[in-house]
């Protein structure tokens, strides 16, 4: 259990998502302790996180409907990405990597809805709160041709939102097995992300270059690590989610209600320059 965490902690939480009608009802207290967990117990920056969640996923409508997970699109997204999550002591790492050498079934927006599936169901599954967060972007197929195929300005807010509405602490971010290009593909987001998340990546070129920096004894079998295949793990994670399809057909799930939200309200003007505050080691 979160140490800044208490039961008053939740209760007050409860309390304010009863008086903004705007806000879901269906944020559990899993839900609630780990908005918690992530803000280091802050009411305050909880309270703009759940906003900024919740009103994000009314906005990104291209992302949070349709999500049928039994989809031929989804089936095809699912074959080629690999989204997966291991304990690091009180760390947990968090990995995504795309597997699609020939970019033959990447879709933009499918590969990021089927990306919003897998971590829903984390985020409604996993009760691990750890102490920070690792996470691993493997981008071994991201060749130049992908540029083309991806609409920037909407991958930046996508990844804003990922970093400021999201209950995650992030701590490290790895990027492996880079290309000789990489520089390039990064230099199309960087100005977008936080200065605080700029100061952590570091690029690896290897994995052998990663295994220096996590314990191989953490990283899963693809990395030369003893824990679990990223692969396994994958497909454990989509047999569960097909079984409770029925949560992803919600297309309401955790979403704010735009028409009832105050405009005097603005989650943008409150959350704006306001990235929460990491723990950097």
């Amino acid at each position: 259990m979160p140490q800044e965490v208490n039961d008053q902690d939740i209760v007050s939480i409860k309390e304010w998502i009863a008086k903004e009608n705007y806000l879901p009802r269906d944020l559990d207290d899993i839900m609630l302790r780990k908005f918690l967990h992530s803000c280091y117990g802050s009411l305050e920056r909880t309270k703009k996180c759940i906003e900024k969640f919740c009103t994000t996923r009314a906005l990104l409508s291209e992302l949070y409907t349709s999500r049928d997970p039994t989809s031929s699109k989804m089936a095809s997204s699912f074959s080629i990405t690999n989204v997966t999550t291991y304990k690091a002591e009180d760390n947990e790492i968090l990995i995504h990597q795309l597997n699609d050498p020939l970019l033959e079934k990447f879709s933009f927006y499918d590969v990021l809805k089927s990306f919003t599936i897998q971590a829903d169901y984390w985020l409604r599954d996993y009760d691990f709160f750890p102490s920070g967060h690792i996470i691993v972007l493997d981008i071994k197929d991201y060749t130049l041709k992908i540029i083309p195929k991806v609409n920037i300005m909407y991958f930046r807010d996508f990844l804003i939102f990922l970093l400021e509405a999201m209950p995650v602490r992030v701590k490290q971010v790895h990027v492996v097995n880079c290309p000789s290009y990489y520089d390039k593909l990064y230099a199309l987001v960087k100005s977008a992300l936080p200065s605080e998340i700029c100061d952590i990546i570091k690029f690896h070129s290897n994995v052998e270059s990663l295994q220096q920096r996590i314990g191989k004894k953490f990283l899963p079998a693809e990395y030369g690590g003893e824990a679990q295949s990223m692969k396994e793990q994958n497909q454990e994670w989509i047999t569960k989610i097909l079984k409770d399809r029925k949560m992803f057909l919600n297309d309401n799930l955790w979403k704010a209600d735009l028409k009832r939200k105050p405009k005097s309200n603005s989650i943008e003007n409150s959350m704006s320059g306001s990235f929460k505050t990491l723990s950097i080691d």
